[in-house]
């Protein structure tokens, strides 16, 4: 069975909703689902508190983080440091379509911009 056949189910990346509570009651009422964190900017975890952002519990696998930004070196560098926390799947935010997400140049508009989404390489090459 692949992971896609496993986790037919995702729970959607929900800024300032998706919380590791909120993570941590929706594990509750089912295993087989994947779990996103809610977005999280790669200058957030580059010079914020980490462990804030970051940390889950481990009754919340499988679970995604999900990073927003548009500087490919942000990103590679907040991939590299997301995974250090164990995450089952780092996850770059190529779709939000919210205005608030894209005037900080990420989100759906990162589909306009071909140079940055090839750059997505520096991402997975970090994890």
């Amino acid at each position: 069975m692949t992971d896609t056949e496993k986790f037919r189910f995702c729970v959607a990346p929900m800024l300032d909703w998706t919380d590791r509570h909120c993570r941590y009651f929706m594990r509750l009422m089912t295993k087989r689902a994947r779990l996103y964190t809610e977005m999280v900017t790669a200058p957030a975890i580059l010079f914020g508190n980490r462990d804030l952002l970051l940390k889950f519990d481990e009754t919340e696998h499988p679970v995604a983080c999900q990073l927003g930004g548009s500087d490919p070196e942000d990103l590679a560098k907040a991939a590299a440091i997301a995974s250090q926390y164990g995450y089952d799947e780092i996850n770059l935010n190529c779709g939000c379509p919210s205005e608030r997400v894209q005037k900080g140049s990420f989100g759906a508009c990162l589909m306009l911009e071909p140079k940055l989404r090839q750059r997505g390489n520096l991402v997975q090459r970090a994890v």
